[in-house]
């Protein structure tokens, strides 16, 4: 019997670990019913998509993402980024402050 659970990613001292083992800044918050938080998480996936594309040399996606912005991603899009970074669709992330 197999139990499928979500993964949480647990920020240690404000950072999460991708699936290459990179450490990247946890994501900011999303709010409910305040887009711009939704715009600054999508911003950070983004970046950090595009980080890890450069640094495990995957060209093609890297020359997918070079003018991508936050308000051009939909769901699937986003799922396929956190799936690039963290190896799931949908990841949680543990609510934990950072570290100052």
């Amino acid at each position: 019997m197999h139990l499928f659970t979500n993964l949480v990613l647990r920020p240690v001292d404000g950072c999460v670990m991708t699936v290459s083992g990179r450490r990247i800044p946890q994501p900011p918050w999303i709010l409910p019913n305040d887009q711009a938080s939704v715009i600054a998480y999508q911003d950070w996936l983004i970046e950090q998509a595009r980080t890890e594309a450069a640094q495990t040399d995957y060209d093609c996606i890297l020359k997918q993402l070079e003018d991508l912005k936050a308000h051009q991603l939909d769901e699937t899009l986003q799922q396929l980024l956190s799936d690039l970074l963290f190896g799931q669709p949908n990841p949680v992330f543990e609510a934990r402050p950072r570290s100052f």
